[in-house]
């Protein structure tokens, strides 16, 4: 008995597999070896995340037993996300700029069709099958440029160049053809398509010889066709003013087009009536009249004509004003979804009604209410976003940034538009749990998630007045901190991508970031150390902690001047002498020599660094200092040619009285004498506090 369960399970995920288009997860190499073991061409589904009609070919007609029928027997199937791995490269080499896109390639990798966009099942199939059979688009390209092509061979052309995307040279091959037709040739079915195509506008010439003709088009093509041509051309008009703030003039012609429907048999006249109103409605800004139409009628309208009215409505009641009328779009919204059967539209308005919902609140970030990360991740799906989150402590300064940062109205609109917002306290529920998930140990942390939960980007230090302009950089694949650090854990060493994510981590201040400055100038040759490409590596905050990377620049500092600029270079160089000098004087164990400070003078007068002057005093200072000196007159002769503000006082002054406090008093003279010599109050306000006076 368990056998026979066991078989009838096998047979049944059997049937689930072959009842649906294979798409096999292969790279393009891969597919092209297992094409040509299997003499097939290759069938590749070009889409994007993002991209509504790529689900719905997903969702709706790939998962259809006919398509897998078709497509599994005839091809070798893969799909490529064209924003991820290898899906840029081969946009490019195949000239993909619109979703979707479904290439037809030799086991060479050479392209023998292309389709674009969505479509039904019939119609992709006629269509890969016709652009199978017919000559390729130089083929008939060199017979159209040679005069060698007849009406219905030019037709043929004008077919495949409009399957393959290819807009601007159909469009002009369209027309050509269009100007040779006679009266006759415009009535045969033959060239119907052409005719559809051009029908768009209800005043144009070709929609009026289809109304005048309309019972012959009737039998010949079908009633259903010519009547969805018909009602086409309505919507081409009407989603225009619904989609788009017209002109005032443009809206003067909705009474003629209300009496056209009403003295004509339109398909779905009483929705396109309706659609009538709401863009009247636009045309006068009126947001609450085509909020009253739309909700008096949803039950009229089809999923397809709630998806373009709802998208008109997201654009036309402002997601960052009018708070009650944001607020009911996201009800009727939120309603309106659940009537809808097709997928991807129910998705995209549901989309509008939580972004509504989020964005008609009180000024600030709207935070969602919900139990756990896990749902709101699940929400993310959904509506196909990123999760916005801040893991908090409730303390002083959560409550600083609730009351500077997150209750801007700027801020708000921004993360309520864009973002799914969720807080986790640190210290509560599943807040130790989801901190340790992404190894945060300390509050105040913000994260951008995938939907999947992984870390998209990270922000720190947000009080820093970039708020809005550091989150931008989620979208950013060159900048977002989690889509560079999973290519650097994935193996990518390159020095173009690891100058990109240092960059990154050092405006994050991570500590990683010190690693993979060592990392990445071990992987340079000489040309790259000297280029300004890879100049930040010098940076005292990571040439400090790898010495090869100090002594490089020093010992090449000519050839750094002739590469940069000798103002640039100097400038770097004397900020790292400094940041030298000054740590001997902050830090007792300090291993520099009196010999390691003569040879840093010495570089600075063989190579005339600008500042020397200044440079030299501190060396001086900071060679007394390590002399074991401590008399004033000594500190004073050295800084003869420093400004007041220059002088290391404080440092020498706790240092020096830490060891000998018998001079105190000598010391406290020499303040006194140099808070009279400064002129910035704020440096004098500080040196009197500092020495009690």
């Amino acid at each position: 008995m368990n056998k026979l369960l066991l078989v009838l399970v096998g047979l049944l995920c059997s049937v689930v597999v072959f009842a649906q288009t294979d798409f096999q997860e292969l790279s393009l190499k891969e597919a092209c070896k297992k094409a040509k073991a299997e003499d097939k061409p290759i069938f590749l589904d070009c889409y994007t995340s993002w991209c509504g009609p790529c689900k719905m070919m997903a969702n709706d007609v790939f998962t259809l037993q006919a398509a897998g029928d078709y497509f599994n027997k005839n091809f070798v199937c893969v799909k490529t996300d064209m924003e991820k791995g290898e899906g840029p490269a081969i946009g490019k080499q195949y000239g993909v700029d619109a979703f979707p896109t479904f290439l037809i390639i030799n086991s060479d990798g050479k392209l023998m069709h292309k389709v674009v966009g969505a479509m039904s099942l019939e119609e992709l199939i006629e269509n890969v099958e016709g652009g199978l059979k017919a000559n390729s688009i130089a083929e008939y390209e060199t017979l159209y440029q040679a005069g060698k092509l007849d009406k219905v061979e030019q037709m043929a052309y004008w077919k495949l160049l409009s399957i393959s995307g290819e807009v601007v040279t159909a469009q002009n091959v369209g027309d050509d053809l269009w100007g040779k037709l006679s009266e006759k040739d415009k009535l045969n079915s033959t060239y119907w398509p052409l005719l559809r195509s051009r029908a768009t506008s209800l005043e144009g010439e070709e929609m009026n010889f289809v109304c005048a003709n309309r019972p012959y088009f009737e039998k010949e093509v079908g009633e259903e066709e010519v009547g969805k041509l018909i009602y086409n051309s309505f919507m081409a008009e009407l989603k225009q003013m619904i989609l788009y703030q017209l002109p005032a003039k443009k809206y003067e012609k909705i009474p003629t087009i209300q009496d056209l429907l009403k003295n004509n048999d339109v398909p779905r006249k009483e929705a396109l009536l309706k659609i009538t109103e709401l863009a009247a409605a636009r045309g006068n800004y009126d947001k609450k009249a085509f909020l009253d139409v739309l909700d008096a009628n949803l039950n009229i309208l089809d999923d397809s004509e709630k998806r373009m009215i709802f998208e008109g409505a997201k654009l036309f009641i402002s997601f960052s004003n009018g708070k009650e009328q944001t607020g009911r779009l996201g009800e009727i919204a939120l309603r309106a979804q659940e009537s809808v059967r097709d997928g991807v539209v129910k998705d995209d308005i549901a989309r509008i009604g939580f972004v509504a919902r989020r964005c008609s609140g009180s000024d600030g970030v709207y935070w969602e209410n919900l139990k756990t990360l896990e749902e709101v991740l699940s929400q993310a799906c959904r509506e196909d976003r990123y999760v916005f989150l801040d893991i908090h402590n409730n303390g002083k300064t959560t409550k600083l940034i609730d009351e500077k940062l997150f209750s801007q109205k700027e801020v708000g609109d921004y993360l309520n538009k864009f973002f799914i917002n969720y807080r986790i306290n640190i210290e509560e529920g599943e807040g130790p749990k989801v901190a340790r998930r992404y190894g945060i140990n300390v509050p105040n942390m913000m994260l951008v998630l995938d939907k999947e939960g992984n870390v998209r980007h990270r922000i720190s230090n947000a009080m820093g007045g970039d708020f809005i302009e550091r989150m931008n950089e989620t979208f950013d694949e060159n900048k977002a901190v989690g889509v560079l650090e999973e290519r650097y854990t994935m193996g990518d060493r390159s020095p173009e991508f690891m100058i990109k994510y240092l960059m990154v981590l050092s405006k994050m201040s991570s500590p990683k970031a010190s690693l993979v400055a060592v990392e990445l100038f071990a992987r340079l040759d000489d040309e790259q150390r000297i280029s300004p490409e890879f100049w930040m590596l010098y940076y005292p905050q990571f040439s400090s902690i790898s010495s090869e990377m100090k002594n490089y620049l020093f010992s090449n500092i000519q050839e750094f001047r002739e590469k940069l600029g000798a103002e640039k270079v100097d400038q770097l160089v004397a900020y790292q002498i400094n940041s030298d000098l000054n740590q001997v004087l902050y830090n007792n164990k300090s291993r520099t020599s009196i010999e390691d400070i003569n040879k840093t003078i010495q570089f600075i007068k063989q190579n005339k660094l600008q500042n020397s002057g200044q440079l030299i005093c501190l060396a001086n200072i900071v060679k007394l200092y390590k002399a074991k000196i401590y008399s004033v007159k000594a500190y004073k002769k050295a800084s003869k040619g420093l400004k007041a503000e220059e002088i290391p006082f404080a440092d020498l002054y706790a240092n020096v009285l830490a060891i000998e406090p018998g001079r105190t008093e000598e010391w406290n003279a020499w303040g006194k004498e140099i808070v009279d010599s400064l002129t910035d109050p704020k440096y004098i306000q500080w040196y009197k506090q500092f020495l009690q006076l």
